[in-house]
């Protein structure tokens, strides 16, 4: 997917030099798009530069790399974990015999502390409060959502940017910076670049 090139004077306040022009936009939430997004995290690929522009409430970050300077690009893909109907099954099976026992072997050896209207004995009730706070711990561990990374590797230099767009849009935008980097034009120490993408966590 190739984005025409856009003739912008203007990226977020970043004013382009002469003669450089905008390649591709990319939003880490939108993927690709055709025009600078007003907010969170672009990065911006010119036949210049490189340009990462975070904006996120008050903080705003600018950074540049040369694009001759490139020597490789990286897109990392996270898949969703998640659990099946037998593990949630017994996870939960798990948590409602923690809880009889614990709660009536306690009972058994404190004070008989009622807790009014529900009429249930203070710890039973702390621990029932516990298991859930750990279960929902438990839960948010293993289904993390996962998540897209795109690497930049330069000389000397690397960025790394987190995304949830995309990856085809990711991977599109690896081949679009690539093909703006200046090979013919690198000296004899800079080797040229490589896409490597996607690549595992």
């Amino acid at each position: 997917m190739d984005n025409p090139v856009s003739f912008l004077s203007h990226v977020r306040g970043v004013e382009l030099l002469p003669g450089e022009h905008v390649a591709a936009f990319l939003d880490a939430e939108h993927g690709l798009t055709t025009e600078p997004t007003p907010a969170g995290r672009l990065l911006v690929a010119t036949n210049r530069r490189v340009i990462s522009v975070m904006e996120e409430g008050p903080s705003r970050v600018v950074q540049m790399f040369a694009a001759d300077t490139v020597t490789a690009v990286s897109v990392r893909n996270d898949s969703r974990r998640g659990l099946s109907w037998k593990q949630w099954a017994t996870l939960l099976a798990g948590g409602v015999v923690a809880y009889f026992l614990l709660a009536y072997w306690l009972v058994d050896r404190l004070p008989n502390v009622l807790i009014p209207v529900i009429n249930l004995h203070a710890m039973a009730a702390v621990l029932m409060v516990l298991i859930v706070l750990l279960g929902w711990i438990i839960w948010r561990s293993l289904t993390d959502a996962g998540g897209n990374l795109v690497r930049i590797d330069g000389w000397n230099w690397n960025f790394e940017m987190p995304c949830t767009a995309d990856n085809a849009d990711l991977i599109a935008f690896a081949g679009i910076l690539l093909r703006l980097r200046s090979v013919p034009n690198a000296g004899p120490d800079q080797p040229a670049a490589r896409e490597v993408s996607p690549a595992g966590p």
